[in-house]
């Protein structure tokens, strides 16, 4: 009777288990906490990405735009939920971030107070503040319909609650005095950086930010496909003059730790727990090594170079979630569309867990992008992403025993030492000003690699053309353990190679 009884229960046990790893939010993978994975598989994130406003532009027609990135097998994008937002056409013409006046769908109910600023309302119309002691359901039914459609196209979506406030921005904002019936957030613009601080001149602003994001955890948590981050740049303040400060970590992390705890909080009492993580090395403290902090969002190539070398170790996913803004450069230096294929392949091929192109050719009215986009990026972009999907994720660490003669070619690369290696070989250089992106070199090049300590086998190489992705060549090599020389077929600036123990 005993025995009749224990193995139905236990089949059950496993059953569920099983429907555990395979259902629910994104996790982390287990085999390879360096990845994440999705309806029990593992997965890395690509994308090329509008700017974060396809929920807050009404005028953004986000069902165009995810199936664009859904029909090039791009798998995450990225948005604002509210709490920071960006004047009108900011950076270029069109940008979601930036909806037109009175286009902006917030949170937060709007009252029947007059006097908010201007922009915030239709041209010739009345401009009422908001009060943020109530919620607006057009706001909540467009966030999820946006939630829900990602959903059906197979793509995460990452939301940071908040971004470092700028002084253009931040009377703008539904928790600036100006705008919202609580007066509440009494600081003037060139104070702006105080938003992600514990100031006493926050302090009533803190209670709003945390309803906040108990509120859009709340109604998100129905869906498997979030991933959350508090905030990106915390630490930055862009001052009215077009400067930046950066707040001390001493001020910025205290406002982290309470907003995570709102986040904790939240989710403690909901069925579904999603991921929680927090930018490092780019204009924020480092919270890498506390367990909350379950993945970890790095930007631009320096800060991000800086994460995989400083924080690869905490055993974390790594993505870079933001790119130098193509068609509306950060740098003096030209961005192109080659210059983000090497910045990408560069940064999975690092240990990256994923990878967002910042995209300006995708704006309102243009949601599948422009020429460059449709021609070069996305296709591109398809292209590392079903070439990371052929490794084996499981076994995959950063390698770094790679040497390249001439020495200005850049090389890094993966392995799971003795069965797969994957290499990325380019030349170019970093940016000439603070290193937000690569600027390509393109040539005739032929490079010798050297990989340190290959065990003894046979094994299979094949390089790839990272623009087409088309095999450039296939080699066999019986090899008898030690240090393994390679050498590139002819190539004009970028090449990869993937090295198997089997065909």
């Amino acid at each position: 009777m005993k025995t009749d009884f224990f193995f139905p229960v236990l089949f059950l046990f496993f059953f569920a288990l099983i429907v555990s790893c395979t259902n629910g939010p994104v996790q982390i993978y287990p085999e390879n906490p360096h990845y994440f994975s999705y309806k029990g598989h593992p997965i890395v994130l690509i994308t090329s990405d509008h700017h974060y406003g396809a929920v807050i532009d009404q005028d953004f027609d986000f069902e165009k735009y995810l199936k664009f990135l859904s029909d090039n097998e791009m798998n995450l994008t990225r948005i604002y939920p509210g709490g920071m937002f960006e004047p009108t056409d900011k950076y270029l013409k069109g940008n979601p971030l930036g909806p037109r006046p009175g286009r902006q769908l917030l949170p937060w109910a709007l009252s029947e107070e007059v006097g908010a600023n201007p922009s915030l309302a239709l041209p010739g119309k009345p401009s009422y503040k908001y009060d943020l002691d109530k919620w607006n359901p057009q706001y909540f039914d467009r966030l999820k319909a946006f939630a829900e459609l990602a959903r059906k196209n197979g793509i995460i979506v990452e939301i940071p609650f908040f971004n470092g406030m700028y002084a253009d921005c931040w009377p703008l904002m539904a928790m600036y005095h100006g705008n919202n019936i609580q007066n509440i957030g009494q600081y003037a613009a060139e104070d702006c950086g105080l938003f992600t601080t514990t100031d006493d001149r926050n302090k009533p602003v803190m209670k709003y930010q945390k309803a906040y994001i108990q509120k859009i955890v709340t109604e998100l948590n129905e869906y498997d496909n979030i991933i959350y981050d508090i905030c990106d740049e915390p630490s930055l303040q862009g001052l009215p003059d077009g400067s930046i400060t950066v707040n001390p970590d001493s001020m910025v992390a205290p406002w982290i730790i309470e907003m995570k705890e709102a986040f904790l909080q939240a989710e403690k009492s909901l069925p579904k727990k999603h991921l929680l993580g927090q930018t490092v090395q780019n204009l924020s403290p480092d919270f890498s090594k506390d367990s909350w902090c379950e993945w970890l969002a790095a930007e631009y190539v320096r800060p991000a170079e800086k994460a995989l070398n400083m924080n690869y170790g905490t055993n974390k996913p790594i993505v870079n979630v933001e790119s130098n803004y193509f068609g509306t450069s950060l740098t003096k230096d030209p961005y192109t569309a080659d210059a983000i294929r090497v910045e990408g392949w560069w940064f999975m091929l690092s240990g990256g867990a994923g990878n967002i192109n910042l995209n300006g050719e995708y704006y309102r009215e243009n949601e599948s992008g422009s020429s460059i986009t449709r021609s070069q990026i996305a296709p591109q972009r398809k292209i590392l992403k079903e070439f990371m999907d052929g490794l084996g994720l499981s076994g995959l660490t950063r390698f770094t025993k790679i040497s390249a003669t001439p020495d200005d070619a850049i090389c890094n690369g993966l392995a799971e030492n003795g069965k797969q290696y994957a290499l990325y070989i380019f030349h170019g250089s970093h940016d000439s000003e603070w290193g937000a992106n690569f600027v390509p070199k393109p040539g005739n090049y032929v490079d010798t690699l050297t990989l340190g300590d290959i065990p003894e086998g046979v094994y299979f190489l094949k390089w790839y053309n990272p623009v087409s992705g088309a095999v450039m060549s296939s080699e066999k090599h019986n090899w008898k353990g030690g240090n393994f020389t390679a050498i590139t077929p002819p190539y004009s600036l970028d090449i990869a190679l993937k090295i198997s123990s089997h065909k």
